[in-house]
């Protein structure tokens, strides 16, 4: 959803920016001041729902998106792992035990 937005306003402002009577305004350093903070509370939003989020997935017990991410890696890395192992085992079969 915050990405449609995003677009949506990129979308417009470029269409704005053609305009020279605009161009005049945001050449005004307190203009472009005023439009950069804009631009990061979408930014800050999202950091502070993904910090609320995770609290709460913490609190309930339930997994976290990036928890899920890091344990799916490790599971290919020690699948990949035994891949391998199971085929030096195949290519070398262990010398016989003497017993």
């Amino acid at each position: 959803m915050l990405g449609a937005v995003k677009d949506m306003m990129i979308g417009r402002a470029v269409r704005l920016m053609s305009d020279p009577r605009l161009s005049r305004v945001m050449g005004d350093p307190r203009v472009m001041n005023v439009a950069m903070r804009a631009m990061n509370v979408g930014g800050n939003m999202k950091a502070e729902l993904d910090r609320a989020s995770r609290f709460a997935a913490g609190v309930l017990g339930f997994a976290t998106q990036e928890e899920v991410s890091t344990l799916r890696s490790t599971i290919q890395t020690l699948e990949d792992q035994l891949s391998v192992i199971d085929a030096r085992r195949t290519v070398t079969p262990p010398p016989p035990r003497n017993l």
